[in-house]
């Protein structure tokens, strides 16, 4: 039978967080000097919870969710996407085809879209122009069960984007949570670099 620990979790050093976020040491006592990361002074020095740390990069690094939105024709992925993202805290708007999408593109922007390459009323490359046009910063995950499909070369060819391959589940849905937190980050504070 396995015992609890009422031991304290090790707090991360200014070094140990960098390396967990990916970021430059400088950048880090920075976040934490303005109080836009999670940390705690102890003894003079910046200390940080791991776990309140992965929230925070979860929840884009800003400690409040991103806007998210999911375009896909297929009901069960779409409510897959919603549930693990809302048990993430960050519950997303779907679009079940381009026209719903571009609907809903006209009435907000999104920090980031997961986006079927293939609807039924046309290509995930439309959504993709109406995504730049709104807000050229949002960052985009293409899902596709079909990688060379043209409509794939299509969209890669609109910017930089993540490619998902279907199917797909929570941990890679977390994988893309976190990678484009980081992406987001340097946009926000310039990253220091640090002597080697």
């Amino acid at each position: 039978m396995a015992q609890e620990s009422n031991a304290p979790e090790k707090l991360l050093t200014v070094r140990e967080a960098a390396q967990l976020l990916r970021l430059g040491e400088v950048t880090v006592y920075r976040l934490a000097q303005r109080h836009k990361i999670p940390a705690v002074k102890v003894g003079g020095s910046w200390r940080f919870n791991r776990g309140l740390l992965e929230e925070w990069l979860m929840a884009g690094g800003s400690g409040s969710a991103r806007r998210i939105l999911v375009v896909d024709d297929d009901p069960d992925l779409r409510r897959m996407l919603q549930h693990i993202l809302t048990l993430r805290g960050q519950p997303p708007m779907l679009a079940g085809s381009v026209r719903e999408a571009q609907v809903v593109l006209r009435e907000t922007t999104f920090d980031l879209v997961f986006l079927d390459v293939i609807l039924p009323d046309g290509s995930g490359a439309d959504v993709f122009r109406a995504i730049r046009a709104a807000d050229s910063s949002a960052l985009v995950v293409l899902m596709t069960g079909f990688p060379d499909h043209p409509a794939v070369a299509e969209a890669l060819s609109l910017g930089p984007v993540m490619l998902m391959r279907k199917p797909f589940g929570a941990r890679e849905i977390d994988d893309v949570l976190r990678t484009t937190a980081r992406q987001a980050l340097p946009a926000a504070i310039p990253v220091a670099r640090t002597r080697a």
